[in-house]
């Protein structure tokens, strides 16, 4: 793997698979669906043609998404592509070492038992989602955490990139969640089916995730309403609920939790189905917002309340009873 191909791979997660010409298909298709479904149930676009309606300026030139584009564009490029290259710098011939355990990769997954290899994806899809769940539920529950995951819910409107919208903090925290997941899984596949393993995959990305991007994933983070209906979004997540999820309105703060399955909302009492087409006003507190207006304060600001949080708790915690 050439190094220009290793600062591709780390800047831009899964970006093969969200950019496959499947993924883009099926996006054009469901935005199709949704602006011929949006514009009887909404003023606003009624006299909006179809690319008007998924281009919409008011969107995507929005100040809140072009803070995006420049957060992204240092965040997941610029400092990926130093990471990457300080990397090579240090540990010489690792641009080999991963060629050679791709390769090493590909084979385990030629020798091993297909139905393992299947019993092992939904396995791990399941169990991952579910601790996405419980994570992203902690991270809004938890006044010091939430200091950092408000960054991801400080865009007033919503584009693609928004989704890339993390503070450090948050994006160490899933990545931990990503290792316990994986491990715990892989393990107990490993001491139950001895022999080499590796995930089912589509376009070289996990065959749950790249379902998931085929079915509007990608409008997760977007204008484009897509709902599932009330008894499929009691399954999975439709980028609707996701849509709510982001939304200031008092029945919408805290509910739909869930990455691709609302199963764990459902069961554990944060469920929002969608009668219809909404009206969404995104975002958080006007403070915050306007506090969060640059890539610098984007990373500042979060730690800066954290450090308020931490302080109040200790001096209540040293007051006496």
């Amino acid at each position: 793997m050439h190094m220009l191909e290793q600062i591709s791979h780390y800047a831009f997660t899964n970006l093969a698979a969200r950019l496959h010409w499947s993924v883009l298909v099926s996006v054009g298709l469901l935005s199709l669906m949704s602006w011929r479904y949006v514009r009887r149930n909404s003023p606003r676009w009624q006299e909006k043609g179809f690319f008007h309606f998924l281009f919409a300026r008011d969107v995507w030139l929005h100040r809140s998404a072009k803070l995006d584009y420049r957060f992204v564009l240092f965040d997941k490029v610029m400092l990926a592509a130093l990471v990457t290259l300080v990397g090579a710098m240090l540990v010489p011939g690792a641009d080999r070492a991963i060629d050679a355990l791709g390769d090493e990769i590909v084979a385990d997954a030629l020798e091993a038992d297909f139905e393992v290899l299947v019993g092992y994806t939904i396995a791990l899809l399941l169990f991952d989602d579910f601790c996405r769940y419980w994570t992203h539920r902690w991270m809004h529950t938890s006044e010091l955490l939430w200091q950092f995951h408000k960054v991801h819910h400080s865009p007033e409107v919503l584009v693609p990139v928004s989704q890339m919208r993390h503070h450090p903090v948050n994006g160490l925290i899933n990545l931990a969640r990503n290792l316990f997941t994986t491990t715990l899984v892989t393990g107990l596949f490993v001491l139950m089916f001895p022999g080499d393993l590796t995930v089912v995959t589509v376009a070289g990305v996990n065959a749950g995730r790249m379902v998931f991007y085929v079915t509007g994933g990608n409008l997760r983070h977007s204008h484009v309403w897509l709902s599932f209906g009330p008894v499929l979004e009691r399954i999975l997540v439709s980028p609707a609920q996701h849509q709510i999820h982001h939304s200031k309105a008092p029945e919408h703060i805290d509910r739909n939790f869930g990455s691709q399955f609302a199963l764990w909302d459902w069961m554990f009492g944060t469920l929002y189905v969608p009668r219809g087409y909404e009206e969404l006003e995104l975002g958080i507190d006007a403070d915050s917002t306007e506090r969060m207006r640059t890539v610098r304060s984007i990373y500042v600001e979060p730690v800066k309340d954290a450090v308020k949080v931490w302080q109040r708790r200790r001096n209540g915690a040293d007051q006496p009873g």
